[in-house]
């Protein structure tokens, strides 16, 4: 079964003192996750089950502080499973509303390799280098704690409609920590009308496109693939599917934002007239250099513009030492001894006929809302 709408859910406790946002987000802002540590119970939190990616440098002491958290809340029974599907609904703290469904995907139908025909697919480059560390944490723990986000081509909205005529129960209704607005979550326990609609979105994708085609990975396409990679090196009667939330990319409150490169150097002027001179185009965009702000030029086609940009940024660290962070927002890109370099993103509109006509766009092309709209980790899973 591509999605189980009936699948086990775990729910903690007390949501509002358990979610924090997902652990990839502020990865140059520890101060964000320092603040969330005085708050937040390593016991009774997600904070306890993650390794936030500013502290990565910390793996192994981090690790062994997850596993001890895990079996407290194992111990204590935090979870309390209910069967169903998750409906979500969101509202941040920008005023957008955004809707959801948490469910459980077959992770034989997933593949985030070039050109495959998978019904779930990568929107993104899928860095494999990076599935190594999060594998350990996966292992870690008993449970996996999705901040997967898929999108769906659902212009019939088909997954909203049977949504609002499931019978629902409330879960959780509550404010969330760190800026994240609230957020609504409703069990519906009839999934007929959502397998069908999952059906449709299939052979609409078909006649649109060509392809049978359900969703693309819009977030969290690393922590989808290091789930398929421990479904094939380290199988377990439950590891097959991997919990999701799914989002519909024509949602009135998902919006596409650009990503943003911030480079560390020691010389931002070399680097700045480096780049005047290394890319050229008929676009142009800023860097941010402290406190000035200088336009250069780009490729008008706006992933030639990334591509150009990424590989420049990444030959010049390779050389010159330095490094590279994604940030969101104009304000993250004006730091000291940095120089920020501005990106143009692609329109949600664009999505599903550039991927399916394209490939893979590169890593870090587009982020779904700010930092502080990202998915909470909140439902659970047992995997091992």
């Amino acid at each position: 079964m591509l999605v189980d709408f009936n699948d086990e859910i775990l729910i903690p406790d007390d949501v509002e003192n358990f979610a924090v946002v997902a652990c990839d987000q502020f990865s140059a802002n520890p101060e964000y996750w320092r603040a969330l540590e005085k708050e937040l119970s390593p016991e009774t939190s997600a904070l306890g089950l993650i390794l936030p990616e500013c502290f990565l440098h910390e793996t192994d002491a981090r690790l062994a502080e997850i596993k001890r958290n895990a079996a407290v809340m194992s111990e204590n029974g935090l979870f309390k499973p209910v069967r169903g599907a998750v409906a979500v609904t969101r509202t941040t703290v920008y005023g957008r509303e955004r809707r959801g469904i948490v469910a459980s995907v077959d992770l034989d139908e997933y593949d985030y390799k070039p050109n495959n025909a998978a019904l779930i697919r990568a929107s993104e480059r899928t860095i494999e280098e990076r599935i190594p560390p999060r594998v350990r944490i996966r292992r870690a723990i008993d449970w996996e704690l999705p901040h997967i986000l898929l999108l769906v081509d659902d212009r019939e909205r088909l997954l909203e409609k049977a949504v609002d005529s499931a019978r629902k129960t409330t879960l959780y209704d509550c404010d969330l920590k760190g800026g994240g607005g609230h957020i609504k979550g409703e069990l519906i326990d009839d999934c007929d009308g959502l397998c069908a609609a999952a059906d449709g979105i299939i052979a609409a994708a078909a006649d649109r496109f060509g392809t049978r085609l359900f969703a693309l990975v819009g977030d969290g396409n690393h922590s989808l693939a290091t789930a398929k990679y421990c479904r094939e090196h380290f199988p377990t009667a439950s590891n097959g599917r991997a919990l999701v939330e799914i989002i519909n990319v024509y949602d009135d409150g998902l919006v596409f934002e650009p990503i943003h490169r911030l480079v560390k150097v020691d010389d931002p002027v070399m680097f700045t007239d480096s780049f005047k001179a290394a890319i050229k185009g008929d676009a142009t965009t800023e860097l941010y250099a402290g406190d000035a702000c200088v336009t250069v030029n780009v490729p008008s086609d706006k992933i030639a513009a990334i591509n150009a940009v990424d590989k420049f940024c990444e030959t010049f660290v390779k050389h010159f030492g330095g490094s590279i962070e994604y940030v969101h927002g104009e304000s993250a890109l004006k730091q000291a001894g940095s120089v920020g370099i501005r990106v143009r993103g692609i329109e949600k509109s664009e999505l599903f006929a550039y991927v399916l006509k394209n490939g893979v766009l590169p890593k870090k092309t587009f982020s779904l809302g700010e930092a502080e709209e990202k998915r909470f980790y909140i439902e659970a899973r047992k995997i091992n």
